[in-house]
């Protein structure tokens, strides 16, 4: 009998949510600076500032694993489960 192969780490996806209503609908504050040879804004800093959407304030975010390419495991104790 064979052993289910383990994900590879760099394969483990994850996503950000809300820790009072589990959301994923957050932003974070950051700085973008124009590329002129990639001619796009790419990310320079992201601050540490979050906003939720859902709640409308301010928010801590917790980092999860994505199970499937629309749910995650949630932190014990954060409402929610599915992406929003």
């Amino acid at each position: 009998m064979t052993e289910p192969a383990t994900p590879h780490p760099a394969s483990v996806r994850h996503a950000y949510i809300c820790h009072v209503c589990g959301s994923d609908h957050v932003t974070r504050d950051a700085w973008a600076e124009w590329n002129v040879e990639a001619q796009d804004w790419l990310l320079g800093v992201a601050f540490d500032h979050a906003y939720c959407h859902r709640c409308q304030n301010d928010a801590r975010l917790d980092r999860v694993v994505l199970t499937s390419p629309v749910t995650f495991s949630a932190p014990e104790g954060a409402g929610g489960g599915m992406a929003t």
